[in-house]
């Protein structure tokens, strides 16, 4: 077996309040320097905390889909423009979000008739496939 060096305690290591010959300046020297790690922390009731995480996920979410936006709003006419948002990308699939099934049948015929195919020519490492869902659904 190895030998085991025996630790001395040194003065730090002693609370002064058990030991009876600190001198009472060195307690409570001792308790102000525990006092913040031993009192109630202020519970933090500010929006601020809130608000940094709503700021981080819509950065995450501009940085997701931010190039995908501009060119959404080159690319589509300004009446399809009003019918759909972006939901979304994900594994290469645009999800475009509508309002009605009316805007869903009016957006698949926008797309079937070369918006579809004008999207994914202008982001062809992003975008593979258009889906179209009802927001609500």
């Amino acid at each position: 077996m190895g030998s085991m060096a025996k630790r001395t305690r040194t003065a730090t290591d002693r609370t002064p309040a058990t030991d009876a010959a600190a001198p009472a300046d060195l307690r409570l020297a001792w308790l102000d320097r525990m006092r913040p790690y031993r009192e109630r922390r202020e519970r933090d009731v500010t929006i601020e905390v809130a608000l940094k995480g709503i700021e981080r996920e819509l950065r995450a979410q501009r940085d997701a889909v931010g190039d995908i936006i501009d060119v959404w709003n080159r690319v589509a006419p300004a009446a399809v423009r009003e019918l759909a948002s972006i939901a979304g990308v994900s594994a290469g699939t645009l999800t475009l979000a509508v309002s009605s099934s009316g805007a869903s049948y009016e957006l698949s015929r926008a797309l079937r008739e070369g918006l579809e195919r004008t999207l994914v020519q202008q982001m062809p490492t992003r975008v593979k496939r258009i889906k179209v869902r009802v927001a609500g659904e």
